[in-house]
């Protein structure tokens, strides 16, 4: 559909100047309308609605300062630009006076074309830019109340209802539909404001056909606006976790109704209603297993462990990922020596002299620390036991730091550990260094151009405090607020559940985990762990 030309209305009593400007206007591309007085300025203001008034000053029956304050106490023409092309106001007064009747410009007569026109774009830009952000923040006024309304309802049913009522209402819509589909994207649900519920066959009836905009959107996952000739349409998926859970769709019997402001609400309340009905979704399977959770409380319990479990050592191995390189280099290291005593070592043998033994003892030592450094990224990897042993809080961490002292240097890290004595405690060893390991490389990776890492464990009466401390990127607040959630993470190959897991490793320990951070400041995530007698 082609915009319409921007229309501007002459307010002036001069035929000739109206003639003249006319004339301008329209080969620059406007629509213009005039009045020769200042009454009929106004309604035609009332009626019109022009994107810009060029207001005279001197008018009969109305002058333009009166017709201006006329303009800004109405609501329908308070938003208009007004530009005053006058001879007449000349003192800096009557400037004032113009302005602060509300008018957006001055230019006096005589003026130049090329200046009025660049005033007039000028103006109607600035304009139609207030009126967008405007309109934006009303949609976001309008969501915000359709959320809340959205989550008071919790019943699938009900949900449904209030859906199509909102949608109805915001937009003004004649009739009303709802696709409700399942994981595996099959029609369950049908809904409209006219005919209520409707049978599944109904919806795949509909959704199989071409020409629908509903059929249209549950394939291509993607909004329609349609304007024909006797009604207008729009609808837009409902997707959650980008999965496709529904669809809506608006009508209307007047041609050329929805535009894109009204296609992006409607996306927009499709996002909120996805939520929604996928909250109301859980909560109805949560229902239903409440009526036979005696029977499910004891395999659901062992499957949420051996859930955990797994998710545990898939976070480690992906810790152990992230070190491969540097372990790489740290078990190349001790070959070259090897490689060479046991070249050294078969040139005796073929040269039928005695092995030097002192060369045969520096290979031994080089192999010994490759079966150090493997024996060590073994003891990480292997499941953990469930069950909690005493442990020397001090050693573990001093064990992480060895594994990634290597890695650490090349990265540019100076490492500080500040490590005191503290009582044994009690727990699963192995998780914890998982947590210590994911904090120092997240650490180390938040300083890409290398940095300080301060470690410091200390101890009170009641437990004992881990600091993990970094120079590096830090976080903004809105980051710091969602950093234990599952699956949130700034970083793009990030999975987002090594904090997550880390998170429930210490809660499972009975401890505490915190973290502060600014931009460019730094980070410091901080661990609580209970001594045994205060647990």
């Amino acid at each position: 559909m082609q915009a319409s030309k921007p229309l501007v209305l002459i307010a002036d009593d001069e035929q000739n100047a109206v003639i003249l400007l006319k004339r301008v206007l329209e080969r620059d591309g406007f629509s213009v309308e005039s009045a020769r007085d200042g009454e009929t300025a106004l309604e035609m203001a009332r009626t019109l609605h022009p994107d810009l008034i060029l207001m005279d000053v001197q008018m009969p029956r109305m002058n333009g300062f009166e017709v201006t304050a006329r303009l800004r106490e109405d609501s329908l023409t308070e938003r208009i630009p007004v530009i005053f092309v006058t001879a007449a106001a000349r003192e800096p007064s009557d400037v004032a006076h113009g302005f602060k009747l509300g008018a957006d410009d001055y230019i006096r007569k005589p003026y130049n074309y090329h200046e009025l026109l660049a005033r007039a774009h000028s103006k109607m830009r600035a304009r139609q830019l207030e009126d967008r952000l405007q309109r934006r923040s009303e949609e976001l006024e309008a969501l915000v109340r359709i959320g809340g309304k959205f989550n008071q309802e919790l019943g699938l049913g009900a949900l449904t209802s209030l859906i199509l009522n909102v949608i109805s209402q915001e937009l003004e819509a004649e009739k009303a539909e709802l696709y409700l589909f399942n994981e595996q994207q099959v029609p369950v649900f049908y809904e409209d404001t006219i005919s209520g519920v409707h049978t599944v066959d109904e919806a795949r009836l509909i959704l199989e056909q071409d020409d629908q905009p509903a059929a249209s959107v549950f394939k291509d996952g993607e909004p329609v606006l349609l304007n024909a000739d006797n009604h207008s349409i729009i609808a837009a998926p409902l997707k959650h976790r980008g999965k496709l859970v529904g669809v809506l769709t608006v009508y209307r019997g007047t041609a050329n109704t929805y535009t894109e402001n009204e296609l992006r609400l409607l996306r927009s309340i499709g996002e909120q209603a996805a939520l929604a009905v996928r909250n109301a979704q859980l909560y109805e399977e949560l229902q239903s297993y409440a009526q036979n959770l005696e029977d499910m409380v004891e395999t659901r319990t062992q499957e949420l462990r051996a859930a955990q479990a797994q998710l545990i050592q898939s976070e480690k191995l992906a810790a152990l990922g992230r070190l491969a390189a540097g372990i790489a280099h740290e078990v190349n290291n001790p070959l070259q020596p090897i490689l060479n005593c046991l070249e050294v070592a078969i040139e005796d043998v073929e040269n039928k002299q005695l092995v030097d033994a002192e060369v045969l003892r520096v290979a031994e030592n080089e192999v010994q620390r490759i079966k150090g450094i493997v024996s060590r990224l073994l003891d990480f990897a292997r499941p953990s036991t469930t069950d909690a042993v005493a442990y020397d809080l001090q050693a573990l961490i001093q064990e992480v730091l060895t594994l990634t002292n290597k890695q650490l240097e090349r990265m540019g890290v100076r490492l500080r550990s500040q490590l005191a004595n503290v009582p044994t405690l009690k727990g699963n060893p192995a998780q914890l260094k998982q947590v210590f390991l994911n904090l120092v490389l997240n650490a180390a990776e938040a300083m890409p151009n290398g940095g300080k890492l301060t470690i410091s464990l200390d101890s009170d009466e009641q437990g004992v405090t881990v600091a993990v401390k970094d120079t590096g990127i830090g976080m903004r607040q809105e980051t710091v607020a969602r950093i234990f959630e599952p699956f949130y993470s700034t970083k793009e190959e990030g999975t987002g559940l090594g904090l997550a897991v880390s998170y429930g490793i210490v809660q499972g320990h009975g401890g505490d985990i915190r973290v502060e951070s600014q931009p460019g400041q730094g980070t410091c995530f901080t661990i609580w762990l209970p001594l045994p007698t205060a647990s």
